[in-house]
């Protein structure tokens, strides 16, 4: 499911969805402590899995609309910003050493680090800065950051300022993601971004371009980059597919890969708990269970409300247990937005309640016959829509039916349709319920208007572009994402957010099922040092570049 459109709510979640296309997860992993790590055959490299291949295509431009690029494109280009996805999007200074909002939210001033040069040489500037965004407004079909900015203006050498027609403070985070990652002009001024390859890459970022080949790329680290001296002197990136690397981390081959890994505990750390690691981190959304509400049975909430209360997510995860916890039923993760959940919904994550499932099918004037809901003589048959190459969302949702069966007497017909073609049926309404992500780590505001924005809800057979696929339409929930666009004030968006909670909760426009996170596979026998999550503000995935720089300036080897 790695198509996520062009829309700015749709490409904040890109890094989680890029990482969880193996399976999805949450928050705890293995048992052996990932600072730790033993072993002493030294270190000159780190060996890891990036993007599932069989070979690797020359191709380091990041805004090409090429499908086939070099991986891990984040260790040479770097974003003005970091997010921080374990607090719900703090945006910290990386290119720019600070930023600034004007009173409105509509002007945004950009004040660059100095110090900073690009790997050829030449001094990162503002009109480094300026190019790449404008590009998005010269080549909107590059802007898949959905940023909606009207103007980009040079103030001087090294302060930029970016201008909106609207308050825009949901917009911040969008300038640390890879979709907004600054080029060099002196480059990439002239060039045909459309076919153009960037075989020879200059970046800011702490690694160049070593050796390229179709089964290994190898970045080497610089000697001049800007921030803190990375530790580990080259990456090497063998092209190898997902299942292929569990196998290469067992024998010590790879020591860092990004796959979900049901049974890891046993199948893994067990076979070394001194250097095995399998950890999972938070990336702030979750994976729901989608009501489709433009149709009935689904339009009606007593009925959203019995098929959510007939099942118990934690059982369902337990049929494929690769480190996942249950969501928060507000959609918004604890470890993220633990400061923001409201207390009453702390701690909330679904669970059964048969008697309750039953007094709201009764309520909302239906009966179960021959395994289908029936109301007013008409019968609808109920179905699950989800991944087929998903092995652990075919566990949950074989679990999910049998339990609707068990409380309420329901068949649910699970439908496995391959990933290709599951999301234009559900971006165009054709499904009943379905699996599928929901929020992210990059702010309340960019979760919820993702979810719950009426103006994405499109009629059936319309492509709703990723946004709002349950086409949930209500006054209520537009007026106040509309006054949390408004604002950055902490204690507003707490105000606002927990009406948009008890939305989630109680209206149940879907209900989010199982934590989402980044799978980590670790082996601890040449490096040490590795960020614990829960601990530690950073993530060790090369998707999320700053933070995998974070990392890589943090490790050390193994004695």
């Amino acid at each position: 499911m790695l198509s996520i459109g062009n829309g700015r709510r749709r490409l904040n979640t890109l890094a989680v969805a890029v990482c969880l296309v193996a399976s999805l997860g949450a928050c705890t992993g293995g048992t052996t402590d990932i600072s730790g790590g033993t072993g002493g055959n030294g270190a000159a490299s780190l060996t890891m899995a990036a993007d599932a291949a069989t070979t690797w295509a020359r191709n380091f431009n990041i805004y090409s609309p090429a499908s086939d690029k070099s991986p891990a494109l984040r260790l040479l280009f770097e974003p003005l910003v970091r997010v921080d996805y374990t607090h719900g999007a703090k945006a910290d200074p990386w290119l720019a050493k600070s930023f600034d909002w004007n009173s409105k939210g509509t002007e945004l001033t950009f004040h660059l680090r100095t110090d900073v040069a690009w790997s050829d040489g030449r001094k990162f500037t503002a009109d480094d800065v300026v190019y790449t965004l404008r590009l998005m407004l010269e080549h909107p079909e590059l802007n898949r950051a959905g940023v909606t900015y009207k103007k980009v203006t040079k103030v001087d050498g090294s302060t930029v300022k970016v201008t909106w027609d609207h308050a825009a403070y949901s917009e911040l985070s969008s300038f640390g993601t890879g979709s907004l990652d600054i080029v060099p002009r002196h480059q990439w001024a002239h060039k045909d971004l459309k076919t153009w390859t960037n075989n020879n890459p200059v970046g800011t970022g702490p690694y160049t371009l070593a050796d390229f080949n179709s089964q290994q790329v190898t970045y080497r680290a610089r000697d001049d980059y800007w921030g803190a001296r990375v530790a580990v002197p080259a990456i090497k990136i063998p092209a190898v597919l997902g299942d292929a690397t569990k196998p290469k981390m067992l024998t010590g081959e790879l020591d860092l890969a990004t796959t979900a890994w049901a049974g890891a505990d046993k199948d893994f750390v067990a076979r070394d708990p001194k250097t095995n690691v399998y950890a999972v981190y938070a990336t702030g959304g979750s994976t729901a269970l989608y009501f489709n509400n433009a149709v009935a049975p689904y339009n009606n909430v007593h009925v959203r409300r019995a098929l959510s209360a007939a099942v118990d997510a934690r059982k369902m995860l337990s049929l494929n247990d690769t480190g996942q916890a249950p969501a928060n039923i507000t959609g918004l993760d604890e470890q993220a937005y633990g400061d923001v959940i409201a207390r009453e919904y702390r701690g909330k994550v679904n669970r059964q309640d048969i008697a309750l499932a039953k007094r709201e099918l009764k309520a909302g004037g239906y009966t179960v016959r021959k395994g289908e809901l029936v109301k007013g003589g008409k019968s609808y048959p109920l179905e699950l829509k989800i991944i087929q190459e998903y092995a652990n969302w075919q566990a949950y949702a074989r679990g999910f039916a049998d339990q609707a069966k068990q409380a309420l007497g329901l068949n649910v017909k699970v439908l496995p349709v391959q990933s290709s073609s599951f999301d234009p049926e559900v971006n165009e309404g054709d499904y009943g319920m379905a699996f599928n992500y929901a929020g992210s780590g990059t702010g309340v505001f960019n979760s919820y208007s993702a979810m719950l924005d009426s103006s994405y809800a499109q009629p059936i057979g319309k492509n709703s572009n990723f946004d709002n696929t349950e086409r949930w339409k209500d006054p209520q929930t537009d007026r106040l994402l509309h006054r949390l666009s408004e604002t950055d004030d902490p204690a507003r968006i707490k105000e606002i957010s927990a009406e948009l909670e008890k939305i989630v909760a109680d209206q149940v426009p879907l209900r989010p099922l199982f934590q989402s996170v980044w799978f980590l596979d670790i082996n601890t026998s040449r490096w040490k040092g590795w960020p614990k999550p829960g601990v530690d503000n950073y993530v060790p995935h090369f998707i999320n570049g700053p933070d995998f720089t974070l990392t890589l300036q943090h490790l050390k080897p193994a004695e």
